[in-house]
């Protein structure tokens, strides 16, 4: 019997299915809004199926591609919104109704909770510096050509964040 063939790395379907959460909450992360974060994800999906062959492995990964697209609609929407960063109310947006099974009881965790209200408090440059290591999953080095900055200098900033990060934490259960 012969091996199976390994999905092509550009197929729009295995990119959806691998990518979708990660972006939707990389977007979620810049916006706070549930809607417009689901909008804006299907207009990455829609822009990567029309601009897939584009795509040159020799000028850097596919991940780091998919997160420039990203990261242009995003500062687009915002550039032609008139709306803001909605004022966080200690509650989490409803799911919708199409989420995977668990996805519900995932964004009402503890942990979950904890970080909307942190990232709350954060400018919009903050949590896209997080959401490209936390969500993205990108390397110092990987961000550093993202941000135009050496590899110690996301490091170093990374630190001074998660140290302000623990700050809020604290305030926000009174620890401290």
């Amino acid at each position: 019997m012969p091996l199976p063939t390994p999905p092509d790395p550009l197929d729009l379907a295995t990119i959806y299915r691998e990518y979708y959460k990660r972006i939707y909450n990389y977007i979620y992360g810049q916006i706070l809004h549930r809607e417009a974060a689901e909008d804006l994800t299907a207009d990455v999906f829609v822009a990567v199926a029309a601009h897939i062959e584009q795509f040159e492995s020799s000028r850097g990964n596919f991940a780091t591609w998919l997160f420039t697209i990203a990261r242009n609609i995003t500062r687009n929407y915002r550039l032609r919104s008139s709306t803001r960063l909605e004022e966080y109310r200690g509650e989490l947006p409803e799911c919708a109704a199409d989420k995977p099974k668990g996805w519900d009881d995932s964004l009402r965790s503890p942990e979950n909770i904890r970080t909307e209200r942190i990232l709350a408090h954060l400018s919009q440059e903050e949590r896209r510096f997080l959401g490209l290591r936390y969500v993205l999953d990108l390397s110092n080095e990987e961000i550093g050509r993202v941000i135009g900055a050496s590899s110690d200098a996301v490091s170093q900033r990374y630190h001074r964040l998660l140290t302000k990060c623990r700050k809020l934490d604290e305030k926000e259960t009174g620890k401290s």
